[in-house]
């Protein structure tokens, strides 16, 4: 049996930028996409299950987040400007038509990334993303940190908060955590949340789409992911009981048995 410790790090240079991964398994690549202002130590239990069914697995930090630089010393504050960096990580390392899986803002970059490069993927899995996600309000003070002194205690309580109602304590003292890097990164984040919207790109994306929300995650109305689910030719959407915003953390067998049944059902592993 996997498990977290298995996982190895590395870094590789992405558009010129020090980036840094984490890696494990063989066979189908799949790369994984952390939320706002986190790192990709939130896909640390759902790797070893992935690898153990037949992938090999990647959880890179994006820019400006935890052990990767920002790209020319400015976090990004665009979704697309993300899934374009996830693009060049998968080309930098020669990786043949990945599942795209992310959550939140890694929801929305899967869903950009889907509407640009579909063709180049065997499918994509947004969990807690949106075709449009206009539901973080963005009041000018809280956009500059500088404005808001509390502004991480704040991310902190926002994310902790999204969790489904039952997470137990020691989850939710991990999660607080693994967002205590947010700031500056985290901030262009949730402007890029709040500001994305590729509704008239994915009517061409062909390739397989899981769309997952959490019943409990407020960030996600259903009204909002069943439309992103019509927009896609080959979507599904699944609604997940006691689950908030964090399905991977909250309970990372759920989505390693979500993601290896769809694989399969769509002839991408045995």
């Amino acid at each position: 049996m996997l498990t977290p410790e298995d996982i190895r790090g590395h870094y590789v240079k992405v558009k010129g930028t020090r980036t840094f991964y984490d890696e494990l398994g063989e066979g189908q690549p799949i790369v994984c996409i952390h939320t706002a202002g986190a790192s990709s130590l939130e896909y640390q239990y759902l790797l070893p299950l992935l690898a153990e069914r037949g992938f090999h697995a990647y959880a890179l930090d994006l820019p400006g987040h935890s052990r990767s630089y920002p790209v020319k010393w400015k976090q990004h504050r665009r979704i697309h400007e993300h899934a374009e960096f996830v693009h060049a990580f998968v080309k930098t390392l020669k990786l043949k038509n990945p599942v795209i899986i992310g959550c939140s803002i890694g929801g929305d970059i899967t869903l950009d990334y889907a509407a640009h490069h579909w063709q180049e993927m065997a499918a994509g899995i947004p969990m807690e993303g949106l075709a449009r996600s206009p539901t973080f309000p963005l009041p000018s003070g809280l956009i500059h940190p500088a404005w808001a002194p509390g502004w991480q205690d704040m991310m902190e309580r926002a994310a902790i908060e999204s969790l489904n109602r039952n997470c137990p304590a020691d989850k939710i003292e991990e999660l607080r955590w693994q967002h205590r890097n947010a700031q500056v990164s985290a901030v262009g984040d949730l402007e890029a949340w709040a500001t994305h919207d590729v509704r008239d790109k994915l009517k061409d994306v062909a390739c397989p789409m899981l769309v997952v929300r959490g019943e409990d995650d407020f960030w996600l109305p259903k009204e909002l992911a069943e439309e992103t689910g019509r927009l896609l030719k080959n979507g599904k959407v699944v609604h997940l009981k006691n689950i908030g915003h964090y399905p991977m953390f909250e309970d990372p067998q759920l989505v390693a048995n979500l993601v290896i049944d769809f694989c399969r059902k769509h002839g991408i592993v045995k």
